[in-house]
């Protein structure tokens, strides 16, 4: 069992204040309609980036038996274990326990060399924990399969991808993909929006290869590019035809210094 680590800082650690904030966080978001193949959502403190996680959240919510399984992809920011490690444990947060869809996460091994079955790279992650109190919320109890990226260039991103679609058809799962990333950090919210929207337009063109290495050759510090781009090789494989900004905010919204912020992007793939 991995037991929740970032209760109490990154989210409420109370299951009714928990719930609560994730109710409202639903109730205020606007969203698109439609059936999102794979979203996109920040992975900071609930307080900075929790409501616009929210945007990406419904479009699920009224989704969510479409469904059967959850693979969320986080980056690693630990630098631990596997080059890219997929969870085989169950997990507990203060909502419950999410539990590993373990025959899932083997195929997918199976189909990409770069991962491995791999608990240590995600023992003090927050990327994808944060991720699961919304699932919780939504889905109620939903087989899922955790994976964190140690590498996230765009061959690295492929395997993922293939993987993904080949396990998935193998044994009949019709997932959700989330891909949690923060974009651009500790830069003015002038110059986080002046490298980040062009990236995200090449999203919304799903041009993934584009993306990832526009990520690296503009100096974006996008932490997540790579979950990223399996979220959209992903969702244009599946028969997506477009990438939706759903919603942009950064952490000055909260702190009101605009001089250094961290930059969120709810975004959603129809």
């Amino acid at each position: 069992m991995r037991e929740s680590v970032f209760s109490g800082s990154f989210y409420p650690k109370q299951k009714a204040e928990l719930s609560s904030f994730i109710k409202a966080s639903l109730a205020e978001a606007k969203a698109e309609h439609g059936k999102p193949f794979s979203v996109i959502v920040p992975h900071a403190g609930y307080v900075y980036s929790g409501k616009t996680a929210a945007y990406a959240y419904k479009r699920v919510y009224d989704s969510k038996k479409d469904y059967d399984s959850v693979i969320i992809l986080g980056p690693n920011h630990t630098g631990l274990g596997a080059r890219i490690g997929v969870s085989a444990e169950d997990w507990k947060t203060p909502l419950g326990v999410m539990h590993s869809d373990t025959e899932f996460a083997s195929e997918i091994c199976r189909a990409c060399d770069l991962a491995e079955i791999d608990e240590e790279s995600h023992a003090e992650e927050h990327s994808i924990e944060v991720q699961l109190p919304f699932m919780q919320y939504i889905f109620g109890s939903i087989p899922m399969v955790a994976i964190c990226m140690g590498v996230q260039d765009f061959e690295a991103s492929q395997c993922m991808h293939t993987a993904i679609l080949k396990a998935s058809e193998k044994l009949g799962r019709k997932p959700l993909l989330v891909a949690s990333s923060d974009f651009n950090h500790y830069e003015s919210a002038h110059v986080a929006e002046s490298k980040d929207i062009p990236l995200i337009k090449m999203l919304e063109k799903m041009d993934a290869k584009g993306f990832n290495e526009g990520v690296m050759s503009s100096g974006d510090s996008a932490c997540g590019y790579g979950p990223s781009t399996v979220a959209a090789l992903y969702s244009k494989a599946a028969g997506a035809k477009k990438g939706v900004l759903l919603k942009y905010s950064n952490s000055g919204a909260q702190t009101g210094d605009l001089s250094s912020v961290v930059a969120y992007a709810a975004v959603a793939f129809f």
